[in-house]
């Protein structure tokens, strides 16, 4: 007993003395969907985005996204890594008023770990579009209040002011 607190002793003061990191070296890569910008032109990198800080969700609704009803379910893909999801919505919030476009079909807008968000077009129109930070808005909705006990998270909110355009977090 008394060696095992030694060593968590030894382990505490070797971080606090700055020779040991806590720190992950890598993360996984974070890769934007089809048409949005780089993180190199963003000026940002995968550990940027999975080290920045998750805001937490205010439940920002308004008329037309509480049209949509907010689903904590996976679709039979799976539930993925709360850092996972966290760092696909770091990396939609710093596109602000860029354009997130969705057409007739699921778009994926960004993948992390395991994690894939995509966004759906529940309009009947050929295209929806929101600002990406409005997108990440719905996404951080779904992490904050459809993660599980084991930190897990999958679901579909709409994006923030515009119940047409459905942000989902799963695993396929």
């Amino acid at each position: 007993m008394f060696a095992k607190l030694s060593i968590a002793y030894l382990a505490c003061a070797l971080f606090l003395a700055g020779r040991v990191s806590c720190t992950p070296t890598s993360f996984p890569e974070v890769i934007p969907g089809p048409g949005l910008p780089s993180l190199e032109s963003l000026g940002l990198t995968s550990a940027d985005l999975y080290s920045g800080t998750s805001v937490a969700s205010l439940d920002a609704r308004d008329e037309l996204s509480s049209e949509f009803t907010r689903v904590c379910n996976d679709n039979g893909c799976g539930r993925v890594p709360r850092a996972d999801a966290q760092a696909c919505v770091n990396f939609l919030r710093n596109l602000g008023t860029t354009a997130c476009v969705v057409g007739q079909t699921s778009t994926v807008m960004c993948t992390a770990g395991r994690a894939v968000v995509t966004g759906t077009n529940l309009s009947g129109q050929s295209s929806v579009s929101s600002f990406c930070q409005d997108v990440a808005t719905g996404a951080q909705n779904v992490v904050t209040f459809c993660a599980d006990s084991n930190g897990l998270v999958a679901g579909a909110d709409a994006a923030f002011g515009n119940g047409n355009l459905i942000v989902s977090i799963e695993g396929c």
